[in-house]
């Protein structure tokens, strides 16, 4: 874990798209087992501000919009157009968000380098807490529907005992989409949110064990490649807050498949 979120405090906002990847529900209602588990990584909350920010909590995904893993051949060139024109547009527009960001972000400088190295802690802190049913870490880094969304998902498993493991980058994360909103315009002052999508292309393997420590789900000798599109949000205006998982956007690819 990174030493820059065990230091890090709560904060709410949200509403996530079902978890994807290994964590689907689909994988979930199979396992019918037991178990527990301890933890392995520590936060230090301070609760003293507690309920804070009670109110726009949830501000929807700003911009869903997530650039194809293969752009249109030329041949096709009404397709071809149209997927370049939106990239380009989306690029304008995170241009202009990061802008804004760096200049509304009077207490923590944005650094796209830094922030990619917490957020990819952070989507790990979230399976791996996940894995071992830790809900004070995963309150702690997800936002208030993805942290919901997981929760259900925990309630099903029984007694099963998960165990999940990170096995590196396939790829080096990628921000792919920027936004930011608020009440202020181009002020400095006023309430502003911020969303990033982080493109995370990663290696995993997870197990389910039951009570007798038998094998009833997934492999732990099978690394899966593992592509998501991660949204992650941060009050801007508020120096005591922190990127926080929001939840998660399907692939134009994935999309189509459905």
């Amino acid at each position: 874990m990174s030493v820059g979120l065990r230091s890090l405090r709560l904060q709410t906002l949200v509403r996530p798209t079902a978890p994807l990847g290994l964590w689907s529900p689909a994988f979930h209602s199979r396992i019918a087992a037991s178990a527990t588990h301890a933890a392995f990584r520590t936060y230090a909350t301070n609760n003293k501000n507690e309920g804070k920010q009670i109110l726009l909590r949830d501000h929807g995904v700003f911009a869903n919009y997530i650039p194809p893993e293969t752009s249109p051949s030329v041949t096709d060139f009404q397709n071809w157009r149209l997927v370049k024109w939106r990239n380009i547009k989306n690029n304008v527009q995170n241009l202009l968000s990061v802008g804004l960001i760096k200049y509304k972000s009077q207490y923590d400088k944005w650094n796209s380098g830094k922030f990619l190295s917490i957020a990819e802690e952070t989507y790990k802190d979230m399976n791996d807490s996940f894995a071992r049913g830790d809900r004070e870490i995963l309150e702690e880094v997800c936002l208030d529907a993805m942290y919901s969304s997981l929760k259900n998902q925990l309630k099903q498993r029984n007694n099963a005992r998960w165990e999940w493991k990170y096995h590196g980058e396939v790829e080096t994360p990628r921000i792919v989409c920027v936004r930011i909103v608020g009440t202020s315009g181009v002020s400095k002052s006023g309430f502003s949110v911020g969303q990033v999508t982080v493109r995370m292309f990663t290696k995993q393997s997870m197990a389910v064990y039951d009570k007798k420590n038998r094998l009833v789900g997934g492999d732990p000798n099978h690394i899966h490649n593992v592509l998501e599109y991660v949204v992650f949000q941060k009050t801007i205006s508020d120096p005591e807050d922190i990127w926080r998982v929001y939840g998660k956007i399907a692939s134009p690819e994935k999309l189509n498949q459905q």
